[in-house]
């Protein structure tokens, strides 16, 4: 059984998972990759004086969170349902942006973390 990482919403604590299905809703949503992770990072560029395109910090993106907040756990629910033989029930954005109370540049790192995680190998 797959080791999940959870995250409380309203009053419960659900599984989140980013892998290749919730990648794609990303690069559908953002283009590509790289700008979520940009955006979620609260990344972006600027010129300056001399006309250089320089990278400096900001707030994480309210959007990017929204974007992939209620694609992850329903990813993670339908992970689990999966291995536990049990109906996948999803959650709707609604309910996960309504009812999400972490404070979202907490919530941007929490996220981060596990969009790191797709990306590492098992050794």
């Amino acid at each position: 059984m797959e080791k999940l990482k959870r995250i409380q919403i309203g009053d419960k604590r659900y599984p989140v998972k980013i892998d290749l299905n919730v990648l794609e809703a990303i690069q559908d949503s953002y283009g590509t990759i790289g700008k979520f992770e940009r955006d979620l990072l609260g990344l972006k560029y600027k010129t300056d004086d001399n006309g250089e395109r320089r990278l400096y910090k900001t707030e994480p993106s309210i959007k990017a969170i929204k974007t992939v907040l209620p694609e992850m756990i329903n990813e993670g629910l339908s992970i689990e349902a999966e291995e536990t033989g049990k109906s996948f029930e999803p959650v709707s954005a609604e309910f996960v942006n309504r009812e999400c109370t972490v404070p979202y540049d907490i919530l941007a790192e929490m996220i981060h973390e596990e969009f790191k995680r797709c990306f590492s190998t098992k050794k």
